[in-house]
C-alpha cells in the first residue's frame, strides 16, 4: 500500500515547478444576496463543467438558489411552504449539480411542530415554462428524518442519501437514491431489520468512474434503544445489491474502540497496483492521542482490505489533537489534509500530506496563533494556461483570532492565498467549496453575510476585475 519514496518525491518536485509557473486568480469577492438586503446563511456551493457556481442557503428561514460566474446573479429564486410561522422553516441544505448545469438542492424542513422531514428540488439550467418549481419533493413521503440528508453529483450522475427516523433522535434506516435513473435506489443500511437505531455523527459521499455510490458513517448503535450506545464505523455501496436495490457490499470497520466522535470521517477513491479502491480516513484514539487511520478496499467487491496508521512526527505520539481531516485520492496517491494540535501549548495547524508516505508533511497555516475551522479539499485539474498535466488537490479553510476571521486557499505546493479577511469575531468561521475541471469557487459567511469567489484565468475576468 505505501508509494515509493522516490516516486512521490519526483512527482511533488514536478508539480512545484510546473504550478509555480501560473498564479492563483481569483475574481473579487462579492456578497450573495436573492433580495437587496438579505442575508444568506448556511450557504454551500457546486459547480458545472462550464464554470457556472451553483450556491444554495438560507434567508429567513427558506431554502434560497443563486447561480453565478463572477458573483452576479443569473438565477435566483426562494422556496416556498404552505404557510409561515413558528417552526415552519427549512434549513441545513446541500448542493450538487451535473456537468449539464440542473442543480439538485437537498434539505429539512419543519412544519410548524418537531418533526422534521427530507426535501429536495431539481434546477434546470434552463427554467422552464411558468418559472422554476420552488416547493419541497418529499425524499421519503410522509416519514420524517432525523436531518442526515447528503447529495453528491459526479458528471451526469446525482446521489442522495437520506434517514428515515425511528424515535428519541435515533434512525431506523438509511436510504440511497438516484435522481438521473429512477431504478437505482434503495437501502444503505437497514438498522431496524438488525434490531438496531441509530445516531449519525457524521458520513461522507463519494461516487466512482463506474457510476457506483460509496458511503461512510461515523455512528452509535444500540440493541435496546436505550443506552449503552457504542460507536462504529462502517463502509457500505451499491457496487454490488440485492434484488430490491438494496446495498450489499459493505464493511464493519470497526466498533467500540474510542473512535473520533467529533470528526467526520472523509472516504474518497484512489488506486493501488493499477485497481481502484476506495479510502476512509477517520480518527480512532485507543490510548487517548489521536490517530489518522485509513481504511481501504478494492472498489469492486471491497476485498484486500487494509487497515493503515497514518505516520505523524514523532512529536504527536505523545499529545495528539486531531480536529477535522479531508482526504483526496490521485491515482496511486492520497492526499490527506488536516487541523491538529500536537502541543499543549501552540494553537492548532493545518497539515497537508500523502497519507501513505508522510516524509513531504506541510503546514500551509504557517504557525499562525488562531483557530483552525472549516477544512475542505477538492481535486482541481489544471488551468488552461498551464503546462501541467496532473489534477492538484486545494485546501480551503477559516482562521479567527476573535477580533477578524481570514479564509484561506493552498494548492499542494503553491503559494497560500489570503481570500479575504473581515472585522467580525467569529469563532466558528464557516464556508464550502466545489470544484468541477479546472473550475474552483467557494463561498463563506462574514458578518452573517454570504461572500463568494471563484478561481478565474485573467483572460476570462471581466475588465473590471482585473
Amino acid at each position: 500500500m505505501k508509494t515509493c519514496n522516490y516516486r512521490w518525491l519526483i512527482l511533488l518536485v514536478v508539480v512545484m515547478l510546473i504550478s509555480a509557473c501560473v498564479p492563483l486568480t481569483y475574481s473579487i469577492p462579492m456578497e450573495i444576496h436573492v433580495d437587496s438586503g438579505d442575508r444568506v446563511e448556511q450557504a454551500v456551493v457546486a459547480v458545472d463543467a462550464a464554470g457556472l457556481s451553483h450556491i444554495a442557503g438560507v434567508v429567513d428561514d427558506r431554502i434560497v438558489y443563486f447561480r453565478t460566474r463572477y458573483g452576479d446573479p443569473l438565477a435566483t429564486f426562494t422556496m416556498t411552504m404552505g404557510t409561515y410561522g413558528t417552526d415552519w422553516k427549512q434549513y441545513d441544505p446541500d448542493i450538487a449539480v451535473l456537468d449539464n448545469g440542473t442543480a439538485y438542492i437537498v434539505w429539512v424542513e419543519q412544519h410548524g411542530g418537531p418533526e422534521k422531514y427530507a426535501c429536495y428540488r431539481n434546477v434546470p439550467l434552463v427554467p422552464p415554462v411558468g418559472g422554476y418549481e420552488n416547493t419541497c419533493i418529499p425524499l421519503n413521503g410522509s416519514s420524517q428524518t432525523t436531518g442526515n440528508v447528503m447529495v453528491e453529483a459526479r458528471g451526469n450522475l446525482v446521489y442522495v442519501v437520506y434517514d428515515q427516523a425511528y424515535t428519541n433522535g435515533r434512525i431506523a434506516a438509511l436510504f440511497y437514491k438516484d435522481f438521473t435513473h429512477s431504478n437505482n435506489q434503495g437501502l444503505v443500511y437497514d438498522y431496524i431489520s438488525q434490531l438496531e437505531t441509530s445516531y449519525i455523527y457524521g458520513m461522507d459521499l463519494v461516487i466512482d468512474q463506474n457510476g457506483g455510490l460509496h458511503v461512510a458513517i461515523l455512528d452509535n448503535y444500540t440493541v435496546t434503544g436505550a443506552p449503552p450506545y457504542t460507536d462504529r464505523l462502517m463502509y457500505r455501496s451499491n457496487v454490488s445489491v440485492d434484488a430490491l436495490g438494496n446495498m450489499t457490499q459493505g464493511w464493519l470497520i470497526i466498533t467500540g474502540v474510542n473512535l473520533g466522535e467529533d470528526v467526520d470521517p472523509s472516504i474518497s477513491i484512489f488506486e493501488a497496483s493499477g485497481e481502484p479502491r476506495v479510502g476512509i480516513a477517520s480518527i480512532w484514539t485507543p490510548t487517548g492521542v489521536d490517530h489518522i487511520y485509513i481504511d481501504s478496499c478494492a472498489v469492486d467487491g471491497c476485498h484486500a482490505k487494509s487497515t493503515y496508521l497514518v505516520g505523524l512526527p514523532s512529536s504527536w505520539n505523545t499529545f495528539s489533537v486531531i480536529e477535522d481531516i479531508e482526504i483526496q485520492g490521485r491515482d496511486e496517491v492520497l492526499f490527506l489534509g488536516f487541523i491538529g494540535d500536537n502541543s499543549t501549548t501552540n494553537p492548532p495547524q493545518v497539515y497537508y500530506t500523502n497519507a501513505f508516505d508522510t516524509a513531504v508533511f506541510l503546514e500551509p497555516s504557517d504557525g499562525s496563533a488562531t483557530f483552525k475551522f472549516d477544512l475542505e479539499m477538492v481535486m482541481v485539474e489544471p488551468r488552461p494556461e498551464s503546462t501541467a498535466n496532473v489534477n492538484v488537490p486545494v485546501l480551503a479553510w477559516a482562521e479567527s483570532n476573535f477580533v477578524t476571521a481570514t479564509h484561506y486557499v493552498a494548492g499542494y505546493l503553491t503559494p497560500v492565498v489570503k481570500i479575504e479577511e473581515d472585522n467580525c469575531p467569529e469563532t466558528l468561521a464557516s464556508g464550502n467549496i466545489g470544484s468541477n475541471g479546472s473550475y474552483l469557487s467557494g463561498v463563506w459567511d462574514a458578518c452573517s453575510n454570504t461572500w463568494f469567489t471563484t478561481q478565474a484565468w485573467m483572460t476570462d475576468l471581466p475588465l473590471l476585475l482585473k
